[in-house]
């Protein structure tokens, strides 16, 4: 049982990329943080590297877990509640990036980005969000896409997907705010993780310059500090929306260039 009196965070896919770094983040704020993710190999290397990172009595666990499978998510939350006797946010951030025209789309593909980025978040917010009203309070932050606010080619169900998780924010919001929870969701751009790297090694400086103002791809770290702040710092009066993190790439004229 978590006797620090530190806050207490799930953060889904947080063993890679955009979800290592805002545990990252949390732990290195004094948050007590759990993990969670397919590959458990995956968790147990993070966690380590997370414990050393941790202050202020901050814990750190790593739960495997199949986010798109109910019974696994509500292990997951039992054993956070069992472990250290609440949560105070959640971090939704596991996903998967599949590359398929919708001339090539299949049902299984289909449903398959669904089951992870859409179910597996409204899962995770179904089994933590008892305990928030419990509390009185929680925040949930749902990890979108710049690509849920403009379509990229090849992404189609990605894209709707990761536009479900806005919407999803609002919806939250509207229903449990008066119980002292809030949600938000975050729309990354670019970003430079395992499973955009791929990518982002094979474009030109110019292709950068035409993708976005800034001319490059994020650090996996400013994302991180953003989501942070929407569970630990920011006003409740924030709620409700999504903020893009994409060096203002939904602002331009792809035109441009």
């Amino acid at each position: 049982m978590n006797t620090s009196g530190a806050p207490v965070a799930i953060v889904t896919g947080g063993g890679t990329g955009i979800g290592y770094a805002t545990a990252e983040a949390l732990v290195g704020q004094g948050w007590t943080t759990v993990i969670a993710g397919r590959r458990a190999d995956l968790l147990w290397d993070a966690a380590e590297r997370l414990r050393d990172a941790a202050v202020d009595g901050a814990e750190v666990a790593a739960v495997p877990t199949d986010i798109s499978v109910e019974s696994s998510v509500r292990d997951l939350v039992a054993s956070t509640v069992e472990s250290f006797g609440r949560i105070n946010a959640l971090v939704s951030n596991a996903g998967i990036l599949d590359v398929r025209p919708f001339a090539e789309m299949t049902p299984d593909a289909w449903r398959t980005m669904f089951d992870v980025v859409v179910t597996g978040a409204a899962l995770a917010s179904m089994a933590v969000v008892p305990h928030m009203r419990a509390q009185g309070q929680g925040r949930i932050v749902l990890v979108g896409s710049v690509s849920g606010i403009i379509s990229d080619a090849g992404l189609p169900h990605y894209s709707a997907a990761k536009a479900a998780l806005h919407s999803l924010a609002r919806g939250l919001t509207v229903d449990l705010a008066l119980d002292g929870i809030v949600a938000n969701a975050v729309a990354p751009g670019w970003i430079r993780t395992p499973m955009n790297d791929v990518f982002i090694d094979d474009v030109d400086a110019g292709f950068m310059r035409r993708l976005n103002p800034l001319s490059r791809a994020a650090d996996p770290a400013e994302v991180a500090e953003v989501i942070r702040y929407l569970v630990s710092e920011a006003p409740a009066f924030l709620a409700g929306t999504t903020i893009p993190i994409d060096g203002g790439q939904s602002a331009m004229n792809h035109y441009y260039g």
